[in-house]
């Protein structure tokens, strides 16, 4: 791996970068959390829907890019701490990933039909975050393995 980074670690600049970015938007999601506790349910929305598609971005730009050239399907071969990190990372992203844009769908929009939209806001939203925040520490792990 190229040593270009910025962090200190043997790795490119576009990881530290990502990095960097991922963990502000975390922060961001956990902003979001401390709005809606305090009913600010509207800046709530807004904080998890910027740090949803943002997250999105990096992901088509970067993350899906980039381990599709350092891994391909070879992920899932589990042979090392590289590889089983940057697998329950890519596992659990996608599911954070899909969670997130449903409660978008369901708590911002009227596109998704009655029946398939829960109630239980807290529930939800709660869960996303415990999902979102494992796939971020897990995404740190796969970069700290990565550029040990």
């Amino acid at each position: 791996m190229l040593s270009d980074g910025f962090l200190g670690r043997p790795s490119t600049f576009g990881a530290d970068l990502n990095l960097l970015i991922q963990l502000g938007l975390g922060l961001l999601l956990l902003v979001g959390f401390l709005l809606a506790r305090r009913s600010q349910y509207a800046l709530h929305g807004a904080c998890q829907s910027v740090a949803l598609v943002a997250t999105l971005l990096m992901t088509a730009v970067w993350m899906a890019p980039a381990f599709h050239a350092n891994y391909g399907p070879a992920i899932f071969r589990l042979g090392n701490r590289v590889n089983v990190a940057a697998a329950a990372h890519v596992v659990s992203g996608t599911l954070a990933l899909l969670v997130g844009i449903y409660v978008v769908l369901v708590a911002g929009t009227p596109l998704i039909p009655k029946a398939l939209r829960f109630t239980s806001y807290k529930a939800w939203m709660r869960t996303l975050i415990a999902i979102w925040w494992l796939a971020l520490l897990l995404g740190v792990l796969t970069y700290w393995f990565a550029t040990s």
